[in-house]
């Protein structure tokens, strides 16, 4: 029994008909409405907001010799994302000594990473390793910058102009999450690229970039219930097989002790205290952040002296707030599947997972990139390209409380700096915008209405599509 993929001029003809169809079943509104002189202005006024941001953030570093929030207020752990795993990639004790929660193939691709760009193990400690390393900082920043653009080749972003397209990736590599995930070094970046190919491609193709994405960031297992909302159990099947399979093959390359990694992410699931306040507030995409805060004695406290309110009850109402939105999207995603493309499906899951919590990080707003050409062509496209927009701006240069640190080390400038922290606005706006995404998501899909005939013939498109998916010889 072999996995292989269907013919690719069927399966591209099929997927094109498919396309085309989408644009055309439902009337543009928004930003689509026949004005993309429009949506170039729009474009145009966010990358400036950006630009003026990250000059700000220049400035700040010149005079301070540090960046301000959003950057978290450790200054001496910049680019420690991606060294602390780099570092352990090389230590047989990565499961069972530091009780990682990465799947091996994280491990294999930081050790590429290291031997194409250091060509070298490392001597020392993760600090040492940044420290002797800056081929790999340098190259990590290239990717930063280079994700972006391959994204913005992909069919989706066909139909935006090609000024658009430069004046949106402005934005997006001089936006607050793009700049915070570059600065923490997080892989994370790496996963806009694997999820496009998700979105865009079909059968083995997708089912392969899942299958690495789940291997990568295991929360990436929530994109397999597309499989399930289409109906296609073999896709299903097929995924979860490939996502083993990658599993298996790079823990048995890495490390004798890889299934240990199941034990050390049900007690990361179980963790109460493996965050600070300031690590949790400093980029959230979820309003667990808020509960996560109020349920910390110091953070509790800190709050209580701006309002009274019951702590259990507030912290409560959030988590509950927030699960009864994912379950009703879930609800959404099944009932409204045959009105609903394929992008707009895996829209619905990678907002749903940016929501989840705190352990997701809030690295995973750069996900919404690959969102962008999908949103600008649904009913509300001028309300989810603003909320996308705000959750890129520079918000955090409003402070809403500060905090003296003290002196502490900052790697950046390499000198011992007085430290201020501050809780920006963007701190707070973001993961209201998030949830406040999958309220109106929820909305469109829910009150969407086609004719009889526009049902039959995407139900038409759904399944011809779906019958390529897989293909068993």
């Amino acid at each position: 029994m072999v996995l292989q993929d269907s013919p690719e001029r069927s399966r591209r003809g099929h997927h094109e008909r498919k396309q085309s169809f989408a644009v055309r079943s439902e009337p543009a509104e928004g930003l689509n409405q026949g004005f993309p002189g429009r949506r170039v202005i729009y474009a145009g006024v966010i990358a400036l907001i950006n630009v003026a941001g990250f000059i700000y953030f220049i400035l700040y570093f010149m005079e301070n010799g540090y960046l301000p929030s959003p950057f978290i207020y450790d200054k001496a752990n910049t680019f420690m994302d991606l060294f602390n795993p780099m570092y352990w990639a090389y230590d047989s004790g990565r499961y069972t000594e530091w009780g990682s929660v990465y799947p091996p193939l994280s491990f294999l691709v930081l050790k590429l990473i290291n031997i194409a760009l250091a060509g070298a193990a490392p001597d020392g400690g993760p600090l040492a390793m940044r420290d002797d390393s800056p081929f790999v900082i340098a190259g990590f920043c290239f990717i930063c910058l280079v994700a972006p653009a391959i994204i913005m080749h992909a069919r989706q972003w066909k139909s935006v102009a090609s000024v658009e397209k430069v004046l949106i990736y402005v934005a997006i590599i001089l936006s607050a999450p793009m700049l915070f995930s570059m600065e923490r070094g997080n892989i994370v970046v790496l996963c806009p690229v694997l999820l496009v190919a998700a979105i865009s491609e079909i059968g083995f193709k997708r089912i392969l970039s899942i299958a690495l994405l789940i291997n990568i960031k295991p929360y990436f297992a929530v994109l397999m219930v597309y499989f399930l909302i289409r109906k296609n159990l073999k896709g299903f099947l097929f995924c979860s097989i490939a996502a083993f399979m990658v599993f298996l093959a790079t823990g048995l390359v890495l490390d004798e002790n890889f299934l240990c990694f199941f034990t050390n992410i049900i007690g990361f699931g179980q963790a109460k205290d493996l965050f600070t306040v300031g690590e949790v507030m400093a980029l959230p995409s979820s309003v667990s952040a808020f509960s996560y805060v109020l349920q910390d004695p110091e953070g509790s406290a800190y709050a209580l002296s701006y309002a009274v309110f019951d702590v259990v009850l507030a912290v409560n109402l959030i988590e509950a707030t927030k699960w009864v939105l994912i379950i009703v999207s879930v609800v959404a995603v099944f009932l409204k599947a045959q009105k609903m493309r394929d992008g707009e499906i895996f829209a619905l899951l990678v907002v749903v997972t940016t929501n989840l919590g705190v352990s997701v990080g809030g690295y995973t707003l750069i996900l919404y990139i690959v969102l962008i050409p999908i949103f600008i062509k649904m009913r509300f496209s001028w309300l989810y390209i603003g909320i996308l927009s705000m959750m890129s701006m520079p918000l955090d240069i409003i402070a809403l409380a500060n905090m003296n640190f003290g002196i502490h080390y900052a790697y950046l400038s390499g000198s011992n700096r007085y430290i201020d922290w501050s809780l920006g606005l963007g701190s707070i706006v973001r993961p209201v915008a998030n949830i406040m995404l999958l309220v109106f998501l929820n909305y469109e899909f829910f009150t969407r209405k086609f004719s009889n005939r526009t049902v039959e013939a995407m139900r038409s498109a759904n399944l011809s599509i779906k019958e390529d998916e897989v293909c068993l010889i």
